[in-house]
């Protein structure tokens, strides 16, 4: 028997978006597509305790903890162990998995005559880091301690650096290299492990935090995770943004947990499909309906094919969306708590239908809509079935 799941409100994304077509055919055969921006991190404070006891603050980096030098014009020096000009979180999904690519935009340099540090150079690259989209709820969970330093691995499927990238290559590029790693099932070269502390400081909470890149991955636990160990990650170095602005930056990555698993069942095929329906992924969301359904044909329910119409709705295949209600009119709920979907499922039919100039199919299906409370169904009636 199909566990009861909430059928999101579609109507209302029909009516607010009814011509938006987001989704990209992502077949097996095509390249991850890596997304757009989804959250940023354009400026911390970095900290670095010197090798003279004091404390030194320079803006989106981790300076070196030499004093003595600190104090020189030396290019390569003034770099810092770490920089960044933006830190940015994209989406990719993989075989049906969403993952997140970390993006950090850096400044480097390299000397031409490197003995006497002559003919200095700067160039920027992006290191870019691939790991699963649930990781990012465990950065820094709500229930994580003041005061406490939280480290967790974030398991990267791939990581590399493109230097001197180009703006309008290098996303392309990713992409290809991710369907290299996923065919070829290449190992990380590296890990990233991610510190991060609560504190109170001058009256308000702010979060320090430091990214730490691993190539000897034996060595993780002995080196970091040991309590003692992990206590002292951000004693000598680390950034530091208020609180609202990192939990923003990790937040406002939308993960959707029914998209890190891989299904088998009907109802995880459906559950994912109705993920990647939320996210805009029609396509995606339509290839998991139709494997739910060959998963348990006989396990039928309107649900599925609401979510099929209104997948081709936002996707403009009018007729296709059209037959998808159809088939789900024919399949009613006996449970009281599903019925007023289903009505809902006929509001979204006269939505298609008006488009398919079908006004008198149309106006039918809003008066059964309003009939049981559909509010909505009364404007288009007012409108259209005059």
């Amino acid at each position: 028997m199909l566990k009861k799941i909430t059928f999101f409100c579609l109507l209302f994304i029909l009516i607010t978006e009814p011509g938006r077509v987001l989704s990209q055919d992502r077949s097996s055969d095509n390249l991850p597509v890596v997304g757009g921006v989804m959250s940023g991190l354009r400026k911390a404070d970095g900290w670095a305790l010197q090798d003279n006891g004091v404390w030194i603050k320079a803006e989106n980096k981790l300076p070196n903890s030499n004093a003595d030098r600190n104090k020189t014009n030396d290019e390569e020096n003034a770099l810092g162990r770490h920089n960044f000009k933006v830190i940015e979180f994209r989406e990719v999904m993989i075989r049906g998995q969403q993952f997140v690519v970390m993006l950090v935009e850096s400044k480097s340099g390299r000397y031409k005559f490197k003995k006497i540090k002559q003919g200095w150079t700067t160039f920027h690259y992006v290191s870019y880091y691939v790991f699963k989209a649930s990781k990012l709820k465990e950065i820094l969970p709500d229930s994580a301690e003041v005061n406490k330093v939280s480290l967790i691995n974030l398991d990267l499927l791939w990581s590399d650096v493109i230097e001197e990238f180009d703006r309008d290559d290098y996303l392309v590029r990713i992409s290809g290299q991710i369907q290299k790693v996923v065919v070829q099932k290449l190992p990380s070269p590296r890990t990233l492990l991610m510190a991060s502390e609560k504190i109170k400081s001058g009256g308000k909470m702010v979060v320090r935090f430091r990214p730490i890149e691993v190539f000897n991955q034996k060595s993780i636990y002995f080196k970091y995770f040991v309590p003692d160990n992990q206590k002292a990650l951000l004693d000598k170095v680390y950034y530091e943004v208020p609180m609202e602005t990192f939990v923003s930056f990790i937040k406002g990555m939308p993960v959707f947990e029914a998209l890190d698993v891989q299904p088998k069942t009907y109802l995880e095929y459906f559950k994912r499909g109705i993920a990647q329906f939320d996210r805009g992924d029609y396509y995606g969301a339509l290839a998991d309906f139709d494997r739910a359904i060959s998963a348990d044909p006989l396990q039928k329910t309107f649900l599925i094919y609401a979510y099929i119409g209104s997948a081709r709705f936002s996707l403009g295949e009018y007729q296709l969306a059209e037959a998808a209600y159809n088939i789900g009119y024919e399949l009613k709920p006996e449970d009281p708590a599903l019925v007023k979907d289903w009505y809902r499922m006929l509001y979204n039919r006269g939505l298609v239908r008006h488009r398919l100039k079908d006004n008198e199919g149309a106006c039918a299906d809003w008066q059964l809509a309003q009939i049981y409370g559909i509010d909505d169904a009364k404007k288009l009636i007012e409108k259209y079935c005059k």
